[in-house]
């Protein structure tokens, strides 16, 4: 009987061990899991931020010496008179959106934007497979380009109104019809105008279909590379602080120098 109990016990007490045990390997398990966790968030969120968010940066501050922002009635106030200060050389406005919206704040900022000395572009917002000439006679009605502002600007970029094209008929209509909006810019500015997109719009809409036109790159990760062909503005970050704006404002560089600038202002 006595080593029947002693048998007994040394089961309980190997039990009770191999619970502690369980234990401690699930909360050592927890812990890692929970490491790897906050690690794979903190990576996420270090890749989803924008690389830099000021014209300060010393990696580009030098290389790039023509400075921009975009502008719509989204945006806060704007000292334009310290923006030209801050050695800002143009800004792209919003004018207008498919073939009717208009920007409330576009009159209003051409003008201010002309007096403080900017060099002033104006850009459409395209709505995907909506009737690209009545866009383009939207925009044209209601843009001001005189000569010396810069050749007109359309936005390709998916949005709430601008799904993603994953069907053959509705890819080929946005195609078609983003066609006849540029053809009818180019018609009447005599410029091919600059398209602006990013990385995923550029590979499924623009590089087999507008191989002629000057690119306006939205990347807030990395530099435009090659793999853009043509690519001549280079937006780097939605949430840009800058002297004179309250609030953020989108920032781009040129990409070459202050001469070759000139190929994108209307003759």
């Amino acid at each position: 009987m006595t080593k029947r109990r002693g048998a007994v016990s040394g089961r309980r007490k190997r039990r009770k061990l191999n619970k502690k045990g369980q234990r401690v390997v699930w909360l050592i398990v927890f812990s890692l899991t929970t490491l790897f966790a906050v690690g794979v968030y903190r990576f996420i969120r270090c890749s989803t931020e924008e690389i830099f968010q000021s014209f300060d940066h010393p990696q580009f501050s030098k290389k790039y010496l023509v400075r921009g922002v975009d502008v719509s009635h989204h945006n806060s106030y704007i000292n334009w008179h310290q923006l030209r200060e801050e050695n800002i050389t143009f800004v792209f406005l919003k004018s207008t959106e498919g073939s009717k919206h208009k920007d409330r704040d576009y009159q209003k900022n051409y003008k201010v934007a002309k007096d403080a000395g900017l060099k002033v572009g104006s850009y459409h917002f395209y709505t995907f497979g909506r009737d690209g000439k009545k866009q383009a006679d939207h925009f044209i009605r209601n843009s001001i380009l005189n000569p010396g502002d810069m050749i007109p600007a359309i936005d390709v970029e998916h949005s709430t109104i601008n799904r993603t094209c994953s069907d053959k008929e509705s890819y080929a209509r946005m195609i078609k019809e983003l066609r006849n909006l540029e053809s009818a810019l180019f018609k009447q500015y005599g410029k091919r105008p600059v398209i602006y997109t990013n990385k995923e719009c550029y590979k499924m809409y623009i590089e087999d279909n507008f191989t002629d036109n000057p690119l306006w790159i939205c990347d807030l990760h990395n530099e435009p590379g090659n793999v853009y062909k043509n690519w001549v503005i280079w937006q780097f970050s939605h949430k840009g602080k800058i002297a004179g704006v309250v609030d953020d404002i989108d920032l781009n560089y040129y990409r070459n120098s202050f001469d070759d600038f000139k190929k994108l202002l209307l003759p």
